[in-house]
C-alpha cells in the first residue's frame, strides 16, 4: 500500500472547485433530502440526494465491508466507523468524511490531494490539522462542548442517518479557521448546507433524481465513490501519522501531562506498535534512546493519548514531540508509516516540535485525616495520632529537599466509629487548620491529642460516612496544577455496609447521612484531579452481608492501600516518601514507592509514566 505522500498532492489550497460553478442540480426540490433507492447504491449502504449532489454512506465492518477496507484483526473486530462520501453534481468536488460511530465525532476529511485531521484533546478542545504532500500543518484550536452538542443532537431528533452523521462535523468545523484552504472550505460547505435541509423521507430512483446509472443499474456516482475510496481514501486510512498535542501541568514546575494523537483509522495501529512522547531541554535529542524524558501512552479514546512526566526543573524551557514505533521491529498488515515522518522502516516522529516553560515549583496541599476511634484501635491510636501531628514537619522537610515551595498546608481531622451504637459521637469533624500558622498548628495538635476512643460495637465501622464527608467538603481548592487534595484514612476494621446492623439500631438517626459504596466512589471521582488517598486498612472481610472489603478501593484512581499492621503504622515516614513523590511529582511512582506496596498501585490507577524513572 502506498504511503500518503504517494498521493498526487497538488494545490489543495486553490479555489478551482468553487460551488459557484454548479448547474441547476438534481431533480430534487430545493432544501430537501431524499433517499436514493438501494438498487443504485452498489457497495454502499445508504444514499442521499440533494439539489447540489449525492452523499453515500458505508459502515466499516460487518457484511458491508468492501474488499479494500479490511477488518482490523483475525478475530473480525468491527471497525466502528462510517465513511461518508460526497460528490457534487458536476463531479468537480469529491471528498470522504470518516466518522467515529462511538460518539459521532469526525476523524478525517479526505480530498484528492489533502486531508483535514481532527485531534480531540478532550471534550472541550479540538485541534484541526491540515495535511498535504509537504506534511502536517497546524490549523487552529477550536473550543467546543461535547455534552452540549450531544444534547443538541438528541433534541434535533433527525430522522435520517445523513444529518445524524454530519452533525458533529458541521458544528465543530469552524470555516473561519480554514480561510487559507478555500477548496476545503468549498467542499465542507456542502455538508453545512445539508445539515439545514428538510428530510422528506421519500425514496427516489436514480433515474427520477437525474443521477446517471450504468447498464447494471448502479449509479455512476457510486462507482466513482468506490474508485475514490480505493485510490485516495484507503491510502490515508491505513497510513499512520503521529501528532504532538498540548501540555498541561500537574504541579506548576515539576510535573506535566503531554498529549498526542495517532491519525490512523485502522484500530490495528494500537496493537501493532507503541506511541508516546519524547521531551528534553535540547530539541536535537528528541529521538528514542537520547531524550531525557520518554514515555509511552495509552489511548483515552480511539486515537488520543496522554503521557505523564515528572521531575522537570522549575523555570526551564523543554521541547517535546510524539513518536510511533512498530513493535518487535516489524510492520503489521497493510499499515504504512507516514513517509514524511519516517526515521526508519519502523519509527516515525512528528516533525513539529513544541515547547513549554515550567513555572515555579509551588504547591498547596489540603489534607483530611480520617481516623477510626472505635475501641479496637486501642493498640494503634497513639501511633495514628503521632502520624497526624508529625505530618507537617515531615512533609515540609521533603518539599524543601525537592526544591518545592510549599505555599500552604491545610489540615482537617474526621473521626468515626459506629453510628448504631455511638450515635452522634460516631462522626465528628474538626475545623480546617492552616499548619503554616504557628497558632493554628498548635490548635491542630491539641485537637489530635484530645482524641479518645469510643465503643464501636460490631466489627464494621461507619467509614463510608467518614469518607463521604471528607470527599464532600466544599473548599478543596483550585484544580489548576498547583494544588493537591489528600485523604489519609487509618482503620483496623472493615467498613459498614449501609442499612445492616446486627445490634438492632437504626441507620437513619437524626443528622446522620448514610453513604453507599457507589455514592462514595462518585464523590471521589468528582473531586479535583489532584486528589490522592492513602488507606491504612485491613485486607479481606468477615461477612459480606454486614461489612465491606477495603480491597474494593484498590481499583480507584490515585489510591494506595496499605495493610494496617503495627509495623506499617510505625513506618509512616516510609509511606510518606511515596506520598511526597506523588504530590510533588519529583520521582516516578515505581521508583518512589516502597517495594512492598508497589503491587497495590497498578498502572490502571493513573496514566503510565515516565521513561527514565530515576531522573
Amino acid at each position: 500500500m502506498a504511503a500518503l505522500a504517494a498521493i498526487a498532492f497538488s494545490a489543495c489550497s486553490s479555489s478551482d472547485d468553487d460551488e459557484g460553478s454548479m448547474s441547476e442540480g438534481y431533480n430534487v426540490s430545493e432544501g430537501e433530502i431524499m433517499d436514493l433507492n438501494e438498487e443504485a447504491l452498489g457497495n454502499w449502504d445508504k444514499g442521499y440526494v440533494v439539489k447540489s449532489g449525492v452523499f453515500l454512506s458505508k459502515v466499516n465492518g460487518g457484511s458491508s465491508v468492501s474488499g479494500t477496507r479490511r477488518l482490523a484483526s483475525a478475530d473480525e473486530k468491527v471497525l466502528n466507523t462510517e465513511t461518508l462520501f460526497f460528490s457534487n453534481k458536476e463531479g468537480t468536488v469529491k471528498a470522504t468524511l470518516l466518522i467515529n460511530k462511538e460518539d459521532n465525532r469526525p476523524l478525517q476529511f479526505v480530498m484528492k490531494d489533502c486531508v483535514l485531521n481532527f485531534s480531540f484533546l478532550n471534550d472541550e478542545v479540538l485541534e484541526l490539522v491540515y495535511q498535504d504532500g509537504s506534511g502536517l500543518k497546524y490549523v487552529d484550536q477550536i473550543q467546543y462542548n461535547k455534552e452540549a452538542l450531544d444534547a443538541a443532537l438528541a433534541a434535533a431528533d433527525y430522522k435520517n442517518g445523513l444529518q445524524n452523521s454530519i452533525f458533529y462535523f458541521v458544528k465543530v468545523t469552524d470555516l473561519s479557521k480554514l480561510v487559507s484552504y478555500p477548496s476545503v472550505v468549498a467542499a465542507i460547505k456542502y455538508f453545512h448546507e445539508a445539515l439545514g435541509l428538510h428530510y422528506n423521507g421519500n425514496e427516489t430512483t436514480a433515474q427520477e433524481a437525474g443521477v446517471s446509472v450504468g447498464s447494471d443499474g448502479v449509479a455512476n456516482v457510486a462507482k466513482e465513490a468506490e474508485q475514490f475510496e480505493n485510490e485516495v481514501s484507503e491510502k490515508v486510512y491505513n497510513t499512520i501519522t503521529i501528532w504532538t498535542g498540548q501540555a498541561s501541568f500537574k504541579v506548576g514546575g515539576s510535573s506535566c501531562t503531554l498529549s498526542g494523537t495517532v491519525f490512523c483509522s485502522d484500530p490495528l495501529f494500537a496493537e501493532a506498535g507503541e506511541f508516546g512522547i519524547l521531551c528534553d531541554k535540547d530539541p536535537d535529542k528528541l529521538v528514542l534512546g537520547q531524550a531525557e524524558f520518554e514515555g509511552t501512552g495509552t489511548l483515552k479514546d480511539g486515537n488520543n493519548f496522554d503521557v505523564d512526566f515528572r521531575g522537570f526543573k522549575s523555570l526551564t524551557t523543554y521541547y517535546y514531540r510524539a513518536f510511533y514505533k512498530f513493535k518487535d521491529g516489524a510492520t503489521r498488515g497493510d499499515l504504512v508509516l507516514d513517509a514524511k515522518q519516517k526515521a526508519n522502516e519502523t519509527t516515525i516522529y512528528d516533525q513539529t516540535i513544541k515547547q513549554f516553560t515550567t513555572d515555579e515549583n509551588r504547591l498547596t496541599v489540603d489534607v483530611v485525616m480520617v481516623m477510626d476511634i472505635s475501641g479496637s484501635m486501642s493498640g494503634e491510636i497513639n501511633m495514628v495520632k503521632n502520624n497526624a501531628t508529625s505530618f507537617y514537619n515531615l512533609f515540609k522537610e521533603k518539599c524543601d529537599a525537592a526544591d518545592i515551595h510549599l505555599v500552604g498546608l491545610n489540615a482537617q481531622v474526621i473521626t468515626f466509629s459506629d453510628i448504631n451504637v455511638d450515635g452522634e459521637d460516631a462522626l465528628t469533624a474538626s475545623g480546617v487548620y492552616n499548619l503554616q500558622n504557628a497558632e493554628e498548628k498548635s490548635a491542630f495538635e491539641s485537637f489530635v491529642d484530645d482524641i479518645s476512643l469510643s465503643y464501636g460495637g460490631d466489627a464494621p465501622e461507619s467509614a463510608l460516612e467518614a469518607l463521604g464527608t471528607a470527599f464532600s467538603r466544599p473548599d478543596w481548592g483550585t484544580d489548576d496544577g498547583f494544588h493537591r487534595q489528600v485523604v489519609i484514612l487509618w482503620t483496623d476494621a472493615t467498613y459498614k455496609v449501609v442499612n445492616t446492623n446486627i445490634w438492632g439500631g437504626s441507620d437513619t438517626k437524626e443528622g446522620y447521612r448514610a453513604f453507599t459504596y457507589d455514592e462514595v466512589y462518585s464523590l471521589w471521582n468528582a473531586m479535583p484531579t489532584g486528589r490522592r488517598m492513602i488507606l491504612f486498612a485491613p485486607y479481606g472481610q468477615s461477612d459480606a452481608s454486614i461489612d465491606g472489603d477495603w480491597r474494593n478501593f484498590d481499583s480507584w484512581k490515585n489510591v494506595l492501600h496499605i495493610e494496617s499492621t503495627e509495623s506499617n503504622l510505625r513506618n509512616f515516614g516510609t509511606s510518606l516518601d511515596f506520598i511526597i513523590s506523588e504530590l510533588t511529582g519529583k520521582e516516578s511512582t515505581e521508583s518512589a514507592m516502597p517495594a512492598r506496596y508497589a503491587r497495590l498501585y497498578s498502572a490502571g490507577k493513573r496514566p503510565v509514566v515516565t521513561g527514565n524513572a530515576n531522573r
